[in-house]
């Protein structure tokens, strides 16, 4: 193709997800899990979250450790803390999930804990899951030190992510949203496209703005979305 895109349909776009799961060793339902996850994502337009996702999976430090199936640590009549085993986030996230719909639903209300997990994806995902079952959903997460403060060149904050859904009658109001910049996984897709970053939106050695994603990468400091 001249613009040097493919385009793929619905069902062929979920073939290759996937096998490539299952050819990294995801068996048939963990792959229909992660990949259900990714093309919701390149469906809603987030490119970067989309089958290329799939490439950070194996790259990452922690696919490298061995994994545990999720077992839950405590538990009571609305209240779950799971140990994720190291898995990917795409999957112990939507356990995660399918466990406050059940609790919620009997209960009225459920707090869901997860630890030990990586590489969750969009937030937005799980909460509107959530609220198809007609439930209100608040989703945050925990993140290393990416962020630099306004004014600042130096990471020290997360990303500070959070979604809220909740349903309408007609399809769930959702609201995902951090407070970086710009998101790791749009620099890592943007680094092997061989793509610049957006001007202002990293910052590299010595507090210099920099749109290499390589670099940007490596030194991991975002400017905080600013008011």
């Amino acid at each position: 193709m001249a613009s040097g895109r493919i385009n793929l349909s619905v069902a062929d776009a979920r073939n290759l997800a996937e096998s490539a799961l299952r050819g990294i060793g995801y068996d048939d339902g963990e792959a229909r899990i992660v990949a259900d996850h990714v093309i919701d994502a390149a469906l809603c337009g987030y490119e970067y979250s989309g089958l290329a996702k799939i490439l950070n999976i194996p790259e990452s430090a922690h696919f490298k450790l061995p994994r545990r199936p999720v077992k839950v640590m405590r538990e009571t009549d609305v209240s779950l803390a799971f140990d994720g085993g190291n898995n990917c986030g795409m999957l112990s996230l939507y356990y995660a999930a399918e466990a406050a719909i059940r609790k919620a639903s009997a209960h009225g209300i459920a707090l869901v804990s997860m630890t030990d997990a990586w590489m969750s994806g969009r937030s937005a995902y799980y909460v509107e899951m959530i609220a198809k079952a007609g439930l209100v959903a608040i989703h945050t997460a925990a993140s290393s030190r990416l962020v630099a403060p306004p004014g600042g060149a130096r990471a020290v904050l997360g990303t500070n992510p959070i979604a809220i859904a909740i349903p309408s009658s007609h399809e769930p109001v959702v609201l995902d949203i951090g407070t970086s910049a710009f998101m790791m996984t749009e620099v890592m897709l943007r680094e092997r496209l061989g793509e610049l970053l957006p001007e202002g939106v990293a910052i590299g050695p010595g507090g210099e703005p920099t749109r290499d994603p390589a670099l940007a990468r490596r030194i991991v400091c975002w400017p905080a979305l600013s008011r």
